[in-house]
């Protein structure tokens, strides 16, 4: 992928495996962690970030770059299905179970 790409691509509520794919592959390159994001739960640990262990770390902001992604990837409709979803694991199985904007 070219370096200057930043920008997932859009949903537009049609062709969902087709994106489903370009966004896995847009996560990957964001690195391997952030595309796992996606497909684990993350527990927020607890304490002060400051006393978080090196990996609890790196997957918390994992899962912060991969739901940026995905938030970024959707339309404002799309957005309002998943605004309460915490982590980007709960984005993404909302958006595999319901992925054309039924509720």
């Amino acid at each position: 992928m070219a370096e200057g790409i930043k920008t997932p691509l859009k949903f537009d509520g049609l062709n969902f495996p087709i994106w489903k794919v370009k966004m896995t592959l847009f996560l990957q390159s964001l690195r391997s962690r952030v595309a796992k994001a996606v497909t684990k739960p993350i527990s927020v640990p607890a304490g002060e970030e400051d006393t978080w262990s090196d990996i609890a770390t790196k997957e918390f902001d994992a899962n912060a770059k991969a739901h940026y992604a995905l938030l970024q990837a959707l339309n404002d409709d799309d957005i309002a299905r998943v605004i309460h979803c915490k982590s980007a694991y709960e984005i993404w199985s909302h958006l595999v179970v319901t992925p054309s904007g039924h509720s």
